[in-house]
């Protein structure tokens, strides 16, 4: 059950990207000498979360469009692996025949390929995008919290590159 759980997919974007994001970004407000519980800090800690969790998310969506492939990596390489993200668990949630791929992890001949094609008549992208951009609302209402200079404005394009990234 824990393959078909958004949760669970969520906790591991986190653990696989956002937590070294996320601890990157609180580790600089402390080695700039605020203390864990200012508001700098926490603020710092929730931006690197959310950046973490929009950047994997995005992620996952080019790799399940194809889009990865401009990076030099195989489109669709989730899939392969097993590994059902955010857009296959938003089609999931409208088709449920693909429980089974799911639950088998795409290893049989033509799972990868079937997935893809049920998945492309759902909304299963544009609802991953809007997951994506919550985080990124979330990343900007922490940094609106932070000081407003040189290093804020440089973290908001930051956030802008990583939500309008396309390969």
């Amino acid at each position: 059950e824990e393959l078909l759980n958004m949760d669970h997919y969520l906790r591991k974007s986190y653990f696989k990207t956002a937590s070294l994001i996320c601890s990157s970004c609180k580790s600089t407000a402390l080695l700039a000498g605020y203390d864990e519980s200012d508001i700098i800090t926490k603020s710092s800690e929730e931006f690197g979360y959310h950046l973490g969790m929009a950047y994997q998310i995005v992620d996952d969506i080019l790799d399940f469009t194809g889009a990865s492939a401009s990076l030099g990596k195989p489109a669709q390489a989730d899939l392969q692996l097993g590994l059902a993200t955010a857009p296959i668990l938003f089609a999931y949630e409208q088709i449920k025949e693909l429980k089974p791929l799911i639950e088998r992890r795409f290893k049989e001949k033509g799972d990868v390929q079937k997935a893809i094609t049920l998945a492309s008549t759902t909304n299963c992208v544009e609802r991953s995008y809007k997951l994506a951009e919550f985080h990124t609302q979330q990343a900007v209402n922490a940094l609106y919290r932070l000081p407003n200079n040189e290093s804020r404005n440089a973290l908001l394009k930051l956030l802008h590159l990583v939500i309008s990234r396309n390969k």
